[in-house]
């Protein structure tokens, strides 16, 4: 019996039923999903709190608004749906590049700053905040026009 126990336990050790150290997935600590969430680009995580599920949950700072994000049990980062605030932002963003970047003849690059600018108003239509205010603030730097500090 106790060599059947044995060897049991070796056979699910082998083949990944159960390790001897825990993964990330199977039991993640407090330190090791704030650095995961740090590391995929998010500001310093807060408010971290884990729920009964197994998963995290935090508040970061993405293009410098504060933004909830979740951990799942299967380590995935997901950001939680985008509040009012960085709508505006992006949409302010946008306001501004539509009126001030042109896409008229004669004015090198601009037609191609014009579609960026089409690009990342689309971008902010769609809900792809982080991306439209990106691509927004990288073109009103390109065209070295002042916007307001987010």
């Amino acid at each position: 019996m106790k060599h059947n126990l044995f060897a049991l336990g070796l056979i699910s050790i082998l083949t990944g039923l159960s390790s001897p150290r825990a993964s990330l997935a199977q039991d993640p600590s407090a330190a090791a999903i704030k650095s995961r969430i740090e590391a995929w680009g998010y500001g310093e995580a807060k408010d971290l709190s884990r729920d009964r599920t197994g998963g995290w949950h935090a508040r970061v700072v993405r293009n410098n608004v504060e933004i909830a994000v979740s951990v799942d049990k299967g380590g995935r980062i997901i950001a939680q749906p985008a509040d009012g605030q960085l709508a505006a932002r992006c949409n302010q963003l946008y306001r501004i590049a539509s009126r001030t970047v042109s896409g008229g003849a004669g004015a090198e690059g601009s037609s191609a700053s014009n579609m960026g600018v089409i690009g990342a108003g689309l971008d902010c239509q769609k809900g792809r905040y982080d991306e439209g205010i990106k691509a927004l603030e990288k073109i009103l730097n390109g065209q070295r026009v002042p916007y307001p500090p987010g």
